[in-house]
């Protein structure tokens, strides 16, 4: 009849398959917006404890704290110069001598095996013993 008006079954079935197009889509970009979201706190993480380890760093006297004393290094545990503050993460410090007397190069490397990307971050600095 003429005077009907609504929707055929099969506009409907179509409106369905572009519905359900549209949310598998959206349901992808959000597992791949959840993994970007916790490479991002691991990477944050990772920069927070290097900079935690700086500031301890620079409050040790360099006479006396071992953990300023020059040497370390980046790529294995040497003593005195790295820590595993949480599991999977790992601290290490390699201590140079400065340009200028009282100050010691400073360079840190966080390894975070939680982190699916960004797993070494380092970070370097010049502290100054007062």
């Amino acid at each position: 009849m003429h005077g009907e008006r609504g929707f055929t079954l099969v506009e409907v079935l179509i409106c369905t398959l572009i519905l359900t197009t549209g949310m598998l889509a959206i349901a992808g970009l959000l597992g791949v917006s959840t993994q970007m979201q916790i490479g991002a706190r691991e990477a944050a993480r990772s920069m927070r404890l290097a900079q935690e380890k700086v500031d301890q760093l620079m409050k040790m006297d360099f006479d006396t704290a071992e953990e300023v004393a020059v040497g370390g290094s980046l790529t294995e545990n040497s003593e005195d110069h790295f820590e595993e503050p949480l599991g999977g993460i790992t601290v290490r410090w390699a201590v140079a001598d400065g340009p200028v007397e009282d100050t010691r190069v400073v360079t840190i490397r966080v390894v975070n095996l939680r982190a699916q990307q960004y797993r070494e971050t380092d970070m370097t600095t010049i502290i100054r013993e007062w």
